[in-house]
């Protein structure tokens, strides 16, 4: 008897087969969940070396925020950040007044950067002089002074209290009343002795120029806006005031301030009371025609400081008992502003962490 076998040997090459592709199969499973395993890995230490080096751009603010604010260059061992925390160290650099070197140390688990930051720390410094009574450094300025306003230019003591009557000019020579830049500014005094001083105007170059007011005022812009009611500061205290955009601002009743008044662009301040003020006030054009004016006084005003104009299309309207009267004592007490020293950023680098980082 002869017996078929090739039915069998199919069957057995069929499963030969199957089990060597289901070998492959698991080899090729085992492969892949090797590898994304491997990648995730990958991706999850990518992940926490991006958000080592945010940390580490946190601490490093954290210590310029203290250092313009407080001059502190002592810091905790570590502060807990996000996901993560960062260790800075803060060194005073040998070669320039001033600066220092910022390293901060983020850490998010296994993950470590770390940034190194050159700064300088200018204190706040004041100008202790100004050009004129009122210094007009902007185009297209119109200033009228009518009534019984008058802008002086000689040197004035203030008076024994702040609002006080008893102000006198001293023996200092004299600044100009009105000092301008630009030949489009329109002066128009409705008296021959609504502006004084040596001499009582004059066009030219002066001691500040717009840039240097503007950045001065860039230096200075507090976070907030006035609000009606607020206090304008005082002798022994005097205070940064920002007048709202866009709002018309009416000072009304008996007030006093000190310090500087800033009267951004699109913003208007009226005077219809009584207002007593020492200190600098800022006057920043829009560069447009105006509906009306940015600065007008129509009650019983007394300055003593100066006033600045930049910018352009600026409109200054004196009509009632203003007296604008130059002190440089009003000017050398804007010392006593609590100002945050200006920081620049001279250097940053990423540099490679070690043990000593932390």
């Amino acid at each position: 008897m002869i017996h078929n076998n090739s039915k069998s040997n199919s069957s057995g090459m069929v499963l030969v087969v199957v089990v060597i592709l289901a070998a492959v199969a698991g080899i090729l499973a085992a492969g892949l969940h090797f590898a994304s395993g491997s990648r995730i890995t990958q991706v999850r230490q990518e992940m926490r070396f991006e958000k080592a080096f945010f940390v580490a751009e946190a601490g490093i603010e954290r210590a310029k925020a203290e250092l313009r604010y407080h001059f502190a260059t002592n810091f905790a061992s570590a502060t807990n950040y996000g996901e993560g925390r960062f260790y800075v160290n803060v060194q005073s650099n040998s070669s320039g007044t001033n600066r220092y070197i910022i390293r901060s140390t983020g850490i998010v688990e296994t993950a470590t950067r770390v940034i190194e930051v050159v700064v300088s720390n200018t204190p706040f410094v004041p100008p202790e002089h100004a050009d004129g009574a009122l210094g007009i450094y902007g185009t297209n300025t119109d200033l009228v002074v009518k009534g019984s306003g008058a802008i002086d230019g000689h040197d004035w003591d203030l008076p024994t209290v702040l609002g006080g009557n008893d102000a006198t000019t001293n023996a200092n020579p004299a600044a100009p009343g009105v000092f301008y830049t630009s030949p489009s500014t329109d002066i128009d005094p409705q008296k021959s002795d609504s502006i004084i001083g040596n001499p009582w105007k004059t066009n030219g170059v002066g001691m500040y120029d717009e840039i240097d007011w503007t950045q001065f005022v860039n230096s200075i812009m507090p976070p907030t806006w006035y609000a009606d009611g607020a206090p304008l500061g005082t002798r022994a205290a005097p205070i940064i005031t920002l007048l709202r955009p866009g709002v018309d601002t009416t000072f009304n009743g008996t007030l006093t301030g000190a310090g500087i008044l800033i009267i951004p662009g699109d913003a208007t301040l009226k005077i219809n009371g009584t207002f007593d003020y020492e200190g600098l006030i800022i006057l920043i054009g829009d560069g447009k025609i105006d509906v009306g004016d940015e600065f007008s006084a129509l009650g019983t005003a007394r300055i003593f400081g100066s006033i600045v104009c930049i910018g352009n299309e600026l409109d200054v309207n004196i009509q009632g008992t203003f007296d604008l009267n130059y002190s440089t004592q009003a000017m050398a007490n804007l010392a006593n502003l609590q100002v945050p020293a200006q920081l620049d950023v001279i250097s940053w680098k990423e540099i490679k962490a070690s043990s000593a980082d932390w």
